[in-house]
């Protein structure tokens, strides 16, 4: 599934604008992206078959499936032997949420279980979102800072996403109403609701998107990145890392399916 014009076919990668991997996970399977700036050049399937989640950090990447959770290799992605996911993330170690609720941490080339949670959902860092509250993952178990039910986590925040508004953990109420993901990037935190994203500025402001479809997933290195559940990625540059020295979103459709989260490395 290659795109049809690469980042250096389109001349947009210098000094000021380094490239950027961003890898979209959904039922197709894992999608990685070039990105430049705010220009998304090729695309290619990085792993096929049907990905439940993606989480970036230190450079590596973890990824949960249908039947494994995948550690990026020199060439491909080695198993791990954990089994089915519904979610990972990589914080001061790897971490993985199995559908039945089991979730362990990986140490050396093995998985050890610290707890259950109800419905695993997502995580970002140490931090995982699930049915019955937020939880930070050690080594030495599991944390619960917040009861309740989650959908998404920023560890930068800290923030969660839930059914019933946007906090900043444990219990400050941000934004009322259903929140489906939540990012931070640099020192603008963005959230999604209703297929809408916001970002956080002196209030909440809408951002105005250049595509069709409601937004999956958002994240962020500096750039903010967010993808729509019909395969569109998203790009928001700073000016000084466009090629034209202009902000404003540009988008790029990505011709997959089944979308559900989105991470930067």
């Amino acid at each position: 599934m290659p795109g049809d014009d690469s980042i250096d076919q389109n001349r947009v990668y210098d000094g000021k604008r380094p490239e950027t991997t961003v890898y979209v996970a959904g039922g197709m399977g894992l999608t990685r992206v070039a990105v430049a700036g705010d220009r998304v050049g090729r695309f290619t399937l990085a792993h096929g078959g049907d990905v439940r989640d993606v989480a970036g950090g230190a450079g590596r990447l973890l990824v949960g499936t249908a039947t494994d959770v995948l550690r990026e290799a020199e060439e491909g992605f080695d198993r791990t032997e954990f089994g089915p996911a519904a979610a990972v993330g990589r914080g001061t170690h790897p971490i993985a949420a199995g559908p039945d609720g089991d979730v362990a941490v990986l140490q050396g080339e093995g998985w050890d279980p610290v707890g259950t949670v109800s419905e695993p959902r997502a995580a970002d860092g140490d931090l995982l979102a699930a049915g019955d509250g937020v939880y930070r993952v050690t080594a030495g178990g599991l944390d619960r800072l917040r009861e309740g039910a989650a959908t998404d986590v920023a560890a930068a925040g800290p923030y969660a996403a839930c059914p019933d508004g946007l906090y900043e953990l444990p219990d400050r109420r941000l934004r009322d109403g259903e929140h489906t993901a939540v990012a931070v990037s640099g020192c603008h935190a963005h959230a999604v609701t209703g297929g809408d994203l916001f970002v956080r500025r002196d209030g909440w402001d809408r951002c105005e998107l250049s595509a069709d479809g409601p937004v999956a997933d958002v994240a962020g290195d500096g750039s903010v990145y967010a993808v729509t559940t019909t395969g569109t990625l998203l790009v928001r540059a700073d000016p000084e890392r466009t090629a034209d020295g202009h902000s404003g979103w540009r988008s790029r459709a990505l011709g997959v399916r089944e979308v559900r989260r989105l991470a930067v490395p």
